[in-house]
């Protein structure tokens, strides 16, 4: 039955319930009226009668004067009343009323008219005049008795006809009152029942539904309802359907149909706390799967390709597994495996089996060939195992070292692992270094580049150095964190955090700003290749107005060689803009004198390692020699660091170079504010 027919049967049954009360309310009303029509001819009654016998009396009155006076000069009008007398019991009788009234009245005319004939007798009366009177009076008396006490017993009845007919309409009076009542309280307990009724029909569905579908969000299955009005039993089953395809979707994979990272965690938890319970138990292993060559086909043959193989891998991972086992995809070209009840040996040899057949799968796409690999790290889950976050952890480090050894391969994850807990701790610099950069928690120092040469512009310039505070407020150099930040593909963060404070410092510390010669500042490899870098830095200098030739970007040779286009176009692009670029460690590459032709930079930095011991080493003095040659025939500044002594400043001034940077001039100390 749908909601409308419900509704309408309510509606249908109110209409009902309250025509049948109006008819017995109605039928109650019409005998009321009867009874009240009735007692109110009653009244009629009793007013004529007793009018009746106010004439009766007067009419007795006169015809016992001319009988017992013999004043028969009255007679005539004691025959008037006499006739009026019988003209009143005649309309009287004429009325509808009960048959023994009309029998007294008919008795009582009968008895007029004999009074009458007694009246009509003593008019003519000559002899024995008194005698003869004296006799009528005596026959009128015994009529008149029986008269009036016909008269005194119709009295009584109309008077008990009254009463009887008072109490009937009193007793139906109350009565109607009684049904009236009665009445709406049935019709009131009616809606209520026929409210409970719509309420158990489609509110408590409803209800059910509801509280089905607050509870399917803790996990619990949408169960529906199978009893109420087809529309909510429809949308129970179109909410099931919902709810089981949401679940599934929230639960799996789109792409590949495994699980998904959240659904697998979960069940990951639960064998975690599963292994905790049952002590003594068959461990379990948590193997974690990083794709190599992945990007390749990613990037060369586009996404659409690269979802086909994930696929096709998720479909290797599940053949190679048993049922029991749970297979998920944790995002991009990570996998993971949760081999329940199996020992580190057994894991292996099944982790080993699945990536040679990962290795033998020849993937083709446009006449083009790819093949990949699978690097993986396993743990055992046991009931000395830690939270799950741990697990995971230990298993993705694992993983990370397997990729790292040269890839295609199974690292087991033990504890003491020397090369697992250098992976560890890079990973926690990787969590600390976002959440320092997040938090602002870096600090910036400077150390001061002076001239060497006189003639050289004085005014101050020095190199831009960051240090790191620790949770405990320890200050930590860069040599500790630089190379995390630069493997893990941080570099260009940090270096975008370093240029914002440098500029924001520098602006609000005017005075600063206008002695400022130029402030060099290190940029890492990757933001050579980083676009939106280049773009932060445009829109800052240019947002702000700050001077751009005060700004030296420091560059490596080791950075610039990765990828020598794109720094020679972000160089272009800057130096547009009005920005110097200073070549850094100038000398410790192969191929350093060949860059100073492709590069357009206004600086070069000998690297200090010629530098510290050049009066001791011939070799280092010679090197440090021939490059301020090429910088002079270049016409490039040339900058010298690592000077501690002031022989080897007095040295480097004689050679020629412009400036120094070194613990001889200054050490470097954090940016004070302007006052």
């Amino acid at each position: 039955m749908r909601i409308r027919s419900y509704l309408a049967t309510v509606i249908l049954c109110c209409l009902i319930g309250g025509s049948l009360i109006e008819l017995v309310v109605s039928r109650q009303y019409d005998e009321v009226q009867q009874l009240s029509d009735q007692y109110n001819e009653a009244m009629l009654w009793q007013k004529d009668f007793d009018r009746l016998t106010a004439d009766t009396s007067q009419y007795l009155v006169s015809v016992d004067l001319i009988l017992g006076s013999g004043e028969t000069y009255l007679t005539q009008g004691a025959l008037d009343k006499g006739h009026l007398l019988t003209e009143s019991l005649s309309i009287l009788e004429q009325r509808v009323m009960p048959a023994e009234f009309s029998s007294v009245l008919s008795q009582s005319k009968a008895t007029v008219s004999i009074i009458n004939s007694f009246l009509n007798q003593a008019a003519v009366i000559e002899d024995n005049r008194e005698q003869q009177l004296y006799e009528l009076l005596l026959r009128s008396d015994v009529v008149t008795e029986g008269m009036v006490q016909q008269l005194m017993v119709l009295s009584d009845k109309i008077q008990a006809s009254i009463t009887r007919r008072a109490s009937n309409l009193e007793i139906e009076r109350k009565k109607t009152q009684t049904i009236q009542t009665l009445s709406r309280l049935a019709f009131f307990f009616a809606i209520v029942l026929l409210w409970l009724w719509a309420n158990r029909q489609i509110s408590k569905p409803l209800r059910a539904l509801s509280e089905m579908a607050r509870v399917a969000e803790t996990g619990v299955p949408f169960e529906g309802v199978d009893r109420g009005p087809q529309e909510i039993i429809a949308l129970s089953k179109n909410t099931q359907r919902l709810t089981r395809s949401l679940s599934y979707q929230a639960t799996h994979d789109a792409l590949t149909g495994l699980f998904s990272r959240r659904e697998f965690e979960r069940l990951l938890a639960q064998q975690i706390a599963l292994q905790h319970d049952v002590k003594g138990g068959k461990p379990s292993v948590l193997c974690y799967i990083d794709l190599d060559h992945f990007k390749v086909v990613n990037d060369t043959c586009g996404h659409a390709a690269g979802d086909e193989l994930l696929a096709q891998v998720a479909r290797l991972l599940q053949a190679g597994v048993r049922t029991s086992d749970t297979v998920a995809r944790l995002g991009g070209d990570e996998f993971a495996i949760l081999l329940a009840g199996c020992d580190l040996p057994t894991a292996l040899e099944v982790c080993n089996k699945i990536r040679n057949t990962i290795m033998d799968v020849r993937y083709q796409w446009d006449d083009e060939v790819y093949r990949i690999s699978a690097s993986m790290g396993i743990t055992e889950i046991n009931n000395h195992s830690a939270a799950l976050e741990d697990v995971v952890n230990a298993a993705d480090t694992a993983c990370k070292v397997a990729k790292d050894a040269g890839r295609d391969r199974v690292h087991v994850f033990e504890v003491g692992d020397d090369v697992l807990a250098q992976k560890r701790t890079e990973m926690l610099w990787v969590n600390q270094l976002n959440n320092a950069i997040d938090e602002n928690r870096f600090e910036l120092h400077r150390q001061f580049i002076v001239p060497l040469q006189s003639g050289i512009d004085d005014c101050p310039c020095y190199e831009i150095l960051l240090r790191l505070k620790s949770s405990e407020g320890n200050l930590i150099f860069p040599n500790e964190f630089l190379h995390v930040a630069e493997r893990y593909h941080l570099g260009a963060r940090l270096d975008r955090w370093v240029v914002n404070a440098v500029i924001d410092w520098l602006i609000a510390n005017p005075r600063e700003l206008e002695a400022l010669g130029v402030c060099s500042i290190n940029l890492s490899g990757q933001s050579m290749a980083s676009k939106d870098l280049l773009e932060f830095i445009v829109e800052k200098i240019s947002s702000t107005k700050f001077p751009a030739k005060k700004i030296c970007f420091e560059i490596t040779e080791t950075a610039v060689i990765t990828d020598i286009d794109n720094a020679r176009q972000f160089i272009e692009d800057l130096r547009f803009l009005g920005c110097r670029f200073a070549l850094d460690d100038f000398g410790s590459g192969l191929s350093s004198f060949g860059y100073l032709k492709t590069l357009d930079v206004d600086v070069i930095k000998i690297d200090g390692i010629f530098v510290k011991d050049m009066l001791t080493d011939p070799v280092n003095l010679a090197t440090v020699k021939s490059i301020t040659e090429v910088a002079k025939a270049l016409n490039k500044k040339l900058v010298a660091e690592f000077v501690e002594t002031e022989a080897i400043a007095n040295e480097l001034k004689a050679i020629g170079v412009d400036y120094a940077q070194g613990y001889h001039f200054s050490k470097p100390h954090a940016l004070s504010v302007d006052n």
